[in-house]
């Protein structure tokens, strides 16, 4: 049963192919699927279109950029 800190937060959990605790994780998928909706009606937007219309913070925005290859103002 491997532990790990939680990438967000910092709360210790129980890593089952995650890297993020379950209250994180539920936050981060809302985050995620707002941002892939916007982009999808918005295909042009920048980092900072995204963050002002959809309430994401600019470091969460960045973060999932990194991890899912989200493209930006193509």
């Amino acid at each position: 049963m491997p532990l790990d800190n939680c990438k967000s937060c910092g709360k210790l959990y129980i890593r089952h192919q995650r890297t993020y605790c379950e209250a994180c994780q539920l936050q981060h998928n809302e985050y995620y699927f707002t941002m892939r909706d916007y982009l999808k009606s918005n295909p042009r937007s920048t980092v900072l279109d995204v963050h002002e219309k959809t309430g994401i913070p600019i470091s969460k925005v960045l973060e999932m950029h990194k991890e899912a290859y989200t493209p930006f103002g193509r």
